[in-house]
Protein backbone atom coordinates (compact mmCIF):
# COMPACT_ATOMS: atom_id res chain seq x y z
CA UNK A 1 0.00 0.00 0.00
CA UNK A 2 1.31 3.63 -0.30
CA UNK A 3 0.26 6.75 0.33
CA UNK A 4 -2.50 6.71 2.52
CA UNK A 5 -2.81 2.86 3.99
CA UNK A 6 -5.33 0.21 3.42
CA UNK A 7 -4.80 -0.65 -0.25
CA UNK A 8 -2.91 -3.23 1.36
CA UNK A 9 -5.61 -4.41 3.75
CA UNK A 10 -8.12 -4.41 0.76
CA UNK A 11 -5.74 -7.24 -1.27
CA UNK A 12 -5.60 -9.34 2.14
CA UNK A 13 -9.49 -10.14 0.96
CA UNK A 14 -9.01 -9.66 -2.63
CA UNK A 15 -6.70 -11.70 -3.86
CA UNK A 16 -5.25 -15.48 -4.63
CA UNK A 17 -2.23 -17.22 -3.88
CA UNK A 18 1.21 -16.47 -4.37
CA UNK A 19 4.35 -18.29 -3.07
CA UNK A 20 7.95 -16.99 -2.79
CA UNK A 21 10.50 -19.88 -1.90
CA UNK A 22 13.78 -18.73 -1.00
CA UNK A 23 16.33 -20.26 -3.35
CA UNK A 24 19.55 -19.34 -0.90
CA UNK A 25 20.06 -21.90 1.61
CA UNK A 26 21.51 -19.92 4.23
CA UNK A 27 19.56 -20.01 7.24
CA UNK A 28 19.12 -16.67 9.34
CA UNK A 29 22.00 -16.01 11.27
CA UNK A 30 22.32 -16.89 15.01
CA UNK A 31 22.38 -13.31 17.06
CA UNK A 32 23.66 -13.43 21.16
CA UNK A 33 23.65 -10.02 21.25
CA UNK A 34 20.21 -8.84 22.67
CA UNK A 35 18.52 -6.16 20.43
CA UNK A 36 16.63 -3.00 22.52
CA UNK A 37 12.82 -5.05 22.21
CA UNK A 38 11.89 -7.78 20.83
CA UNK A 39 7.74 -7.64 19.84
CA UNK A 40 5.63 -10.27 19.14
CA UNK A 41 4.01 -10.32 15.41
CA UNK A 42 0.70 -12.91 16.00
CA UNK A 43 -1.13 -14.59 13.47
CA UNK A 44 -4.01 -12.39 12.17
CA UNK A 45 -5.80 -13.88 9.34
CA UNK A 46 -3.27 -13.94 6.47
CA UNK A 47 -1.10 -11.92 7.73
CA UNK A 48 0.38 -10.77 11.00
CA UNK A 49 -0.86 -8.05 13.99
CA UNK A 50 0.61 -6.65 17.08
CA UNK A 51 -0.96 -6.35 20.80
CA UNK A 52 -0.69 -2.20 21.73
CA UNK A 53 -1.67 -0.95 25.05
CA UNK A 54 -1.94 2.42 26.01
CA UNK A 55 -3.13 4.20 29.22
CA UNK A 56 -3.95 0.36 30.54
CA UNK A 57 -6.66 0.21 27.06
CA UNK A 58 -5.01 -2.73 25.30
CA UNK A 59 -6.12 -3.34 21.53
CA UNK A 60 -4.89 -5.51 18.09
CA UNK A 61 -3.42 -3.45 15.35
CA UNK A 62 -3.05 -5.52 11.92
CA UNK A 63 1.48 -4.62 11.22
CA UNK A 64 1.28 -3.19 7.99
CA UNK A 65 4.70 -2.50 6.09
CA UNK A 66 3.09 -0.65 3.30
CA UNK A 67 0.38 1.21 5.90
CA UNK A 68 2.83 4.29 5.09
CA UNK A 69 1.37 5.47 8.44
CA UNK A 70 -0.17 4.17 11.61
CA UNK A 71 -4.10 4.27 12.43
CA UNK A 72 -5.84 4.42 15.42
CA UNK A 73 -9.35 3.34 15.70
CA UNK A 74 -11.87 6.75 17.17
CA UNK A 75 -12.12 4.71 20.47
CA UNK A 76 -8.29 3.26 21.01
CA UNK A 77 -7.48 7.25 20.10
CA UNK A 78 -9.71 8.38 22.63
CA UNK A 79 -8.40 5.93 25.05
CA UNK A 80 -4.12 6.83 24.23
CA UNK A 81 -5.13 10.47 24.59
CA UNK A 82 -4.84 10.98 21.38
CA UNK A 83 -7.63 13.93 19.89
CA UNK A 84 -8.45 13.74 16.47
CA UNK A 85 -8.12 17.28 14.34
CA UNK A 86 -7.76 18.09 10.55
CA UNK A 87 -7.19 15.74 8.20
CA UNK A 88 -4.69 13.32 6.03
CA UNK A 89 -5.75 12.51 2.49
CA UNK A 90 -3.84 10.39 0.15
CA UNK A 91 -4.40 7.72 -2.41
CA UNK A 92 -4.47 3.66 -2.40
CA UNK A 93 -2.36 2.06 -5.13
CA UNK A 94 -5.30 1.68 -7.29
CA UNK A 95 -6.22 5.63 -7.09
CA UNK A 96 -8.79 5.24 -4.80
CA UNK A 97 -8.81 8.53 -2.67
CA UNK A 98 -8.81 7.73 1.11
CA UNK A 99 -9.43 10.37 3.97
CA UNK A 100 -9.66 10.06 7.53
CA UNK A 101 -8.95 12.34 10.76
CA UNK A 102 -5.64 12.73 12.52
CA UNK A 103 -4.30 13.21 15.82
CA UNK A 104 -0.93 13.70 16.78
CA UNK A 105 1.87 11.98 19.26
CA UNK A 106 -0.55 8.27 19.57
CA UNK A 107 1.95 6.61 22.22
CA UNK A 108 1.53 3.35 23.09
CA UNK A 109 3.33 0.09 23.89
CA UNK A 110 4.14 -3.38 21.99
CA UNK A 111 5.17 -5.99 24.71
CA UNK A 112 6.61 -2.82 27.45
CA UNK A 113 8.37 -1.31 24.54
CA UNK A 114 6.83 2.19 23.88
CA UNK A 115 6.44 3.36 20.63
CA UNK A 116 5.04 6.96 18.95
CA UNK A 117 3.30 7.54 15.87
CA UNK A 118 3.99 11.22 15.30
CA UNK A 119 1.04 11.78 13.07
CA UNK A 120 -1.25 8.84 13.23
CA UNK A 121 -5.15 8.51 11.30
CA UNK A 122 -7.98 7.74 13.03
CA UNK A 123 -10.53 5.56 11.92
CA UNK A 124 -11.99 1.95 11.70
CA UNK A 125 -9.78 -0.41 9.96
CA UNK A 126 -11.52 -3.86 10.37
CA UNK A 127 -14.80 -2.72 7.92
CA UNK A 128 -11.48 -2.40 5.13
CA UNK A 129 -10.28 -5.89 5.71
CA UNK A 130 -13.74 -7.55 5.20
CA UNK A 131 -17.44 -7.58 5.74
CA UNK A 132 -16.70 -10.42 8.60
CA UNK A 133 -13.71 -8.93 10.19
CA UNK A 134 -13.97 -8.85 13.77
CA UNK A 135 -13.51 -5.05 15.30
CA UNK A 136 -9.59 -4.36 15.69
CA UNK A 137 -7.90 -1.37 17.44
CA UNK A 138 -6.25 0.43 14.76
CA UNK A 139 -3.16 -0.71 12.14
CA UNK A 140 0.64 -0.44 12.75
CA UNK A 141 3.22 0.60 10.15
CA UNK A 142 6.58 1.21 9.55
CA UNK A 143 6.32 5.04 10.76
CA UNK A 144 6.67 4.01 14.58
CA UNK A 145 10.28 2.66 13.75
CA UNK A 146 11.78 5.80 11.83
CA UNK A 147 15.23 5.69 11.92
CA UNK A 148 15.59 2.85 13.45
CA UNK A 149 16.92 -1.28 12.56
CA UNK A 150 14.09 -3.84 12.85
CA UNK A 151 14.05 -6.93 11.69
CA UNK A 152 10.91 -8.79 10.85
CA UNK A 153 10.36 -12.93 11.12
CA UNK A 154 6.69 -13.26 10.00
CA UNK A 155 6.58 -17.26 10.19
CA UNK A 156 8.33 -17.07 13.38
CA UNK A 157 6.40 -14.47 14.98
CA UNK A 158 8.63 -11.52 16.18
CA UNK A 159 9.84 -8.14 15.10
CA UNK A 160 13.54 -7.17 16.78
CA UNK A 161 13.93 -3.84 17.42
CA UNK A 162 17.62 -3.88 16.76
CA UNK A 163 20.81 -2.54 18.92
CA UNK A 164 23.43 -1.60 17.10
CA UNK A 165 25.88 -5.08 18.30
CA UNK A 166 22.30 -7.38 17.55
CA UNK A 167 21.59 -6.03 13.62
CA UNK A 168 25.65 -6.41 13.04
CA UNK A 169 24.89 -10.53 14.28
CA UNK A 170 21.54 -10.15 12.18
CA UNK A 171 22.78 -8.89 9.15
CA UNK A 172 25.89 -10.95 9.09
CA UNK A 173 25.76 -13.52 5.73
CA UNK A 174 22.37 -11.92 4.56
CA UNK A 175 21.77 -10.43 1.38
CA UNK A 176 21.29 -7.10 0.45
CA UNK A 177 19.08 -5.87 -1.57
CA UNK A 178 18.76 -2.11 -2.92
CA UNK A 179 15.54 -0.65 -1.16
CA UNK A 180 14.15 3.18 -1.48
CA UNK A 181 12.87 4.73 1.05
CA UNK A 182 9.43 6.03 0.09
CA UNK A 183 8.66 9.12 2.31
CA UNK A 184 4.52 10.13 1.22
CA UNK A 185 1.58 12.19 2.93
CA UNK A 186 3.74 15.38 2.87
CA UNK A 187 6.82 13.12 4.63
CA UNK A 188 4.19 11.52 7.66
CA UNK A 189 4.36 8.31 5.99
CA UNK A 190 7.04 5.50 5.44
CA UNK A 191 7.33 2.61 3.65
CA UNK A 192 10.12 0.24 1.75
CA UNK A 193 10.36 0.07 -1.90
CA UNK A 194 12.94 -3.04 -3.58
CA UNK A 195 14.46 -2.18 -6.65
CA UNK A 196 14.78 -4.81 -9.39
CA UNK A 197 16.57 -4.30 -12.36
CA UNK A 198 15.17 -5.07 -15.38
CA UNK A 199 16.66 -4.37 -19.26
CA UNK A 200 14.84 -0.94 -19.59
CA UNK A 201 15.81 0.07 -15.63
CA UNK A 202 14.67 -0.08 -12.03
CA UNK A 203 10.80 -1.17 -10.86
CA UNK A 204 10.19 -0.57 -7.47
CA UNK A 205 7.88 -3.30 -5.66
CA UNK A 206 7.19 -2.06 -2.57
CA UNK A 207 6.99 -4.79 0.36
CA UNK A 208 3.81 -5.20 1.87
CA UNK A 209 2.77 -7.05 4.50
CA UNK A 210 -0.65 -6.03 4.53
CA UNK A 211 -0.92 -7.65 1.16
CA UNK A 212 -2.44 -11.48 2.26
CA UNK A 213 -2.00 -13.18 -0.97
CA UNK A 214 -1.12 -12.30 -4.17
CA UNK A 215 1.98 -10.21 -6.28
CA UNK A 216 0.65 -7.29 -8.04
CA UNK A 217 2.83 -5.43 -11.33
CA UNK A 218 1.57 -2.70 -12.91
CA UNK A 219 0.63 -2.78 -16.32
CA UNK A 220 3.24 -0.38 -17.59
CA UNK A 221 6.28 -2.89 -16.24
CA UNK A 222 3.89 -6.15 -17.23
CA UNK A 223 6.31 -6.95 -20.06
CA UNK A 224 9.37 -6.67 -18.24
CA UNK A 225 8.20 -9.45 -15.89
CA UNK A 226 7.34 -11.64 -18.94
CA UNK A 227 3.43 -11.27 -18.13
CA UNK A 228 0.65 -9.95 -20.60
CA UNK A 229 0.06 -6.63 -19.85
CA UNK A 230 -3.69 -7.36 -21.31
CA UNK A 231 -4.26 -9.74 -18.93
CA UNK A 232 -7.59 -9.77 -16.96
CA UNK A 233 -7.63 -12.91 -14.88
CA UNK A 234 -4.85 -13.97 -12.15
CA UNK A 235 -2.22 -15.85 -13.84
CA UNK A 236 1.13 -17.87 -12.44
CA UNK A 237 3.77 -16.15 -12.32
CA UNK A 238 7.44 -15.60 -11.43
CA UNK A 239 9.02 -12.24 -10.68
CA UNK A 240 12.70 -12.13 -10.22
CA UNK A 241 13.71 -10.28 -7.52
CA UNK A 242 17.25 -10.41 -7.52
CA UNK A 243 19.80 -13.48 -8.81
CA UNK A 244 18.49 -16.73 -6.59
CA UNK A 245 15.44 -14.44 -5.10
CA UNK A 246 12.24 -14.90 -7.18
CA UNK A 247 8.64 -14.51 -6.36
CA UNK A 248 6.70 -17.49 -7.72
CA UNK A 249 2.52 -17.32 -7.39
CA UNK A 250 -0.72 -16.15 -9.14
CA UNK A 251 0.43 -12.41 -10.28
CA UNK A 252 -2.37 -9.94 -10.71
CA UNK A 253 -1.46 -7.26 -13.68
CA UNK A 254 -3.42 -4.27 -12.60
CA UNK A 255 -3.25 -0.95 -13.43
CA UNK A 256 -1.55 1.01 -10.31
CA UNK A 257 0.42 3.90 -9.35
CA UNK A 258 3.11 2.24 -8.15
CA UNK A 259 5.59 -0.49 -10.21
CA UNK A 260 4.51 -3.71 -8.46
CA UNK A 261 3.61 -5.00 -4.75
CA UNK A 262 5.46 -7.96 -2.75
CA UNK A 263 2.96 -9.39 0.12
CA UNK A 264 2.95 -11.90 2.74
CA UNK A 265 3.46 -14.72 0.04
CA UNK A 266 7.11 -13.29 -0.19
CA UNK A 267 7.50 -12.23 2.74
CA UNK A 268 6.45 -15.06 5.59
CA UNK A 269 9.75 -17.01 3.74
CA UNK A 270 11.94 -14.49 4.83
CA UNK A 271 13.62 -12.93 7.83
CA UNK A 272 13.87 -8.73 6.78
CA UNK A 273 16.39 -6.15 8.13
CA UNK A 274 15.49 -3.14 7.58
CA UNK A 275 17.82 -0.24 8.16
CA UNK A 276 15.20 2.85 8.31
CA UNK A 277 17.86 5.80 8.74
CA UNK A 278 20.27 4.43 6.41
CA UNK A 279 17.93 3.12 3.59
CA UNK A 280 18.99 -0.18 3.83
CA UNK A 281 17.63 -4.02 3.66
CA UNK A 282 19.22 -7.51 3.96
CA UNK A 283 17.28 -10.79 3.70
CA UNK A 284 17.61 -14.10 4.81
CA UNK A 285 15.27 -17.11 4.70
CA UNK A 286 13.55 -17.79 7.89
CA UNK A 287 14.60 -21.17 9.91
CA UNK A 288 10.51 -21.03 11.01
CA UNK A 289 7.36 -22.60 9.34
CA UNK A 290 4.74 -20.26 8.71
CA UNK A 291 1.49 -21.13 9.92
CA UNK A 292 -1.12 -22.16 8.23
CA UNK A 293 -3.28 -19.43 7.20
CA UNK A 294 0.11 -16.97 6.40
CA UNK A 295 -0.13 -15.56 2.88
CA UNK A 296 -3.15 -18.13 2.08
CA UNK A 297 -5.79 -15.66 0.34
CA UNK A 298 -9.79 -16.54 0.21
CA UNK A 299 -11.47 -17.76 -3.14
CA UNK A 300 -11.67 -15.47 -5.96
CA UNK A 301 -15.31 -14.22 -6.11
CA UNK A 302 -16.79 -16.50 -8.57
CA UNK A 303 -17.51 -15.34 -11.96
Amino acid sequence: MRTLPLMSLLCMVLLPQAFAQPTDPTPASTVTAAPLATLTLEPYRRSVAVRVVANGTSGLFTFDTAGGHSIASPEFAAAAGCKPWGELAGFTMTGTRLQMPRCDGLRFQVNGHPLTAPVAGVMQVAPLLAKDAAPIAGLLALDVFAGQTITMDFAGGKLYVESPESAAQRVAGARELPIRIAREAQGLALAVNVEIPTTQGIARFELDSGNGGTLLVSRAYATQFGLDPEAKAPRPGTIAIAPGIDARGMVIVGDLNIDGNLGMPFLKDWVVTLDLAAGRMWLQPTRATPPPNMGVPPPLPAK
